[in-house]
């Protein structure tokens, strides 16, 4: 396997051990970029390590919980110093939905929801802007969701935390344009994850996907490949003219 040729940029990926996150460490890694993979969980990362060496692909895994701001300093510092400064951040990381209504969710349910989502992508990106001055023009993209603008019964940590996503991205796309770096959102419709699996028999899996085709134009499941594919333009010059927006990879589930 040819190893791609090295674009010199550095780009950080958060909740990288599978799906969306898994798929954007290997796009963005095959055109080049030397991508540091951030995960709580080392099976994942080493299996993902595995693949990468594979394909001839520059890939650091990284174990750290986003939550930990302490361990994202040393991580990020650590990067840094090494490779000089980190150009892109997709800030990704989540937890599987803890669903429920809101009489019966346990505040701790709510807490990891939005510790995870929310507190973790402002701790990734308040210890990663720093070191992102000076980048090839440095760019951020936040995965929020469908959700963000339509609401879901049942699942409101999930909504809620990923709505909050959606404005922390437009603050700092208003926050940090004039000192170059760019900040979008990406949000997934329907994608076939481990996720749409998670806290479901067979039956209930084969219902839920059964209601989620049936409400999309396209009529099938997102992959993750076509969520990196979005992820890897908006972190790149192609995308030099759009921050502060939300593009909706959904096959129509989301038209406005």
């Amino acid at each position: 396997m040819v190893t791609p040729q090295a674009t010199g940029r550095v780009t950080v990926v958060t909740g990288a051990g599978g799906g969306i996150g898994r798929a954007s460490v290997l796009r963005l890694a095959s055109r080049g970029d030397t991508v540091a993979a951030l995960d709580v969980s080392g099976d994942a990362l080493v299996d993902l390590a595995d693949e990468a060496t594979r394909l001839g692909l520059r890939v650091e895994p990284v174990i750290a919980d986003v939550r930990d701001v302490d361990a994202i300093r040393r991580s990020c510092g650590a990067l840094a110093e090494r490779f000089g400064r980190i150009d892109y951040l997709f800030s990704n990381a989540g937890v599987d939905s803890i669903r429920g209504t809101v009489a019966q969710m346990a505040t701790e349910d709510w807490d990891t929801v939005l510790g995870v989502h929310v507190t973790g992508a402002f701790n990734m990106c308040q210890v990663a802007i720093p070191h992102m001055r000076g980048g090839q023009e440095p760019a951020i993209v936040v995965t929020v969701s469908d959700y963000s603008i339509i609401g879901m019964e049942g699942n409101a940590a999930y909504v809620a935390a990923k709505t909050a996503l959606y404005s922390f991205a437009k603050a700092l796309a208003s926050e940090f344009v004039t000192k170059g770096i760019r900040v979008n959102a990406v949000g997934p419709g329907p994608i076939d994850t481990a996720a749409l699996h998670a806290g479901r028999s067979a039956e209930e899996y084969a219902e839920r996907i059964a209601a989620l085709v049936a409400n999309v134009p396209m009529h099938r499941l997102g992959r993750p490949k076509e969520v990196a594919s979005v992820v890897d333009f908006l972190l790149s010059p192609r995308s030099s003219y759009i921050t502060g927006q939300l593009l909706h990879p959904n096959g129509g589930n989301v038209m406005w």
